[in-house]
């Protein structure tokens, strides 16, 4: 039996609700919290309420045969109403609102319907309830209604953080928001086999009955990555962190040729940030070599020659290019050899990541391309041959105003 899964979903999801809602408390604007909040208590509770031996409980006791379900199935509609809450917030959170006041009206209607035609079915107490009246006309709409009011809500969540996690990236955000997107259009089928399969019953006369719980198994791998992907911030960074470190440390050792070449020529860039290996000071120590990198390129800037993109040749990717101008501004600076010219920087992405990818790949031409050295060769040997010209210049000038002996 599975029902462990449903109460073991319930357990889990009040202790998240529980856990987001103290992190919140006393926070305005966290409606999308509590929305989710809601959401989770509501799906737990109503796949515990259908799980078989609290439906088999509550029989016992209800005034009308199968009220357990109604209770059980309301419940599953409340949790889709905040889920839908939740997707509006996301995308249009001013008009949340009145989402949550026409919807709730629309819940309220679908509700007494569905009550309406339970009570007109004349049913009897089953676990196996779509199975044996699929062929009832008043349990099938029933059912449908459970079921277009859930597809209703489960679209309005999907088409709100669609549009968010095109822009959520790769990280522990964005793949937690996979997760309950999964769990949303997986959820799209536990509702369409709750609703849709009793109609092609009753049109076809053919039944589609399985000795498998495939609803219950479906509404709980709904929940389990519903949970997932809402946790998954809290507990994610934990799992990754060491793949985190090592990347760090890559792009630490990937970069530090150029960075090391750069402190030697302006060694006010560089501020000590100790020797923390942590994961965060490792985070921290890039960080700060992006930012002296690039101060270092905008203080050279006036030493680059002119002809150094020239130079580097016309094959030279971007990355060639920056590098030559850094060789030739590095020269021209040892020297004291001002040009003035302009040689743009490669537009970026401002983010750390992206950053310290692009001054990799910049680092590793400038130790490494032909061109590069090229255009070091070049530019030295231009501030060499003007230092010689002027020097003789300068004793021809000596000699001509030397009084004669």
């Amino acid at each position: 039996m599975l029902d462990w899964l449903n109460f073991g979903a319930l357990a889990f999801a009040v202790a998240v609700a529980a856990y987001k809602l103290l992190r919140i408390r006393g926070k305005p604007g966290a409606d999308g919290i509590r929305y989710l909040c809601a959401f989770f208590l509501c799906i737990g509770l109503g796949l515990a309420v259908m799980a078989p031996p609290v439906l088999t409980a509550v029989s016992r006791i209800e005034p009308v045969p199968n009220l357990g379900r109604l209770a059980g199935n309301a419940l599953e509609m409340l949790a889709a109403y905040f889920l839908g809450a939740l997707g509006w917030a996301v995308a249009r959170p001013a008009g949340t609102r009145r989402w949550l006041r026409r919807h709730g009206l629309l819940l309220a209607g679908a509700l007494s319907l569905m009550g309406v035609l339970l009570a007109a079915a004349d049913t009897r107490f089953t676990l196996n309830f779509v199975n044996a009246y699929s062929h009832d006309p008043q349990v099938v709409g029933y059912l449908a209604v459970f079921f277009c009011y859930i597809l209703v809500c489960l679209f309005a969540f999907m088409a709100g953080v669609g549009g968010y996690l095109r822009h959520a990236g790769t990280g522990v955000l964005g793949v937690g928001l996979r997760f309950v997107v999964a769990g949303t259009a997986l959820g799209v089928l536990w509702a369409a086999w709750s609703g849709v399969r009793p109609v092609i019953t009753l049109l076809t006369g053919r039944s589609l009955a399985t000795t498998l719980p495939v609803g219950a198994t479906l509404g709980t791998i709904c929940m389990l990555l519903w949970l997932i992907g809402a946790t998954l911030t809290a507990w994610g960074d934990g799992i990754t962190a060491p793949l985190r470190w090592w990347r760090t440390l890559r792009a630490l050792r990937r970069i530090d040729p150029l960075w090391r070449a750069l402190r030697a020529a302006l060694p006010q860039i560089a501020l000590e940030t100790g020797r923390d290996t942590s994961l965060r000071g490792l985070e921290f120590a890039l960080y700060r070599r992006v930012i002296e990198i690039r101060d270092a390129q905008l203080a050279l800037r006036p030493y680059a020659h002119p002809e150094a993109a020239r130079w580097a040749g016309p094959g030279a990717d971007p990355a060639t290019l920056e590098a030559a101008v850094l060789a030739a501004a590095l020269v021209g600076h040892v020297h004291g050899r001002r040009y003035g010219a302009e040689h743009p920087f490669q537009d970026v992405d401002a983010s750390l990541a992206s950053e310290s990818a692009w001054l990799a790949r910049v680092a590793r031409q400038y130790a490494h391309a032909e061109e590069v050295a090229r255009v070091r060769r070049l530019t030295l040997a231009e501030i060499t041959a003007e230092a010689a010209s002027g020097g003789v210049a300068s004793g021809e000038a000596q000699q001509q105003h030397r009084p004669d002996s």
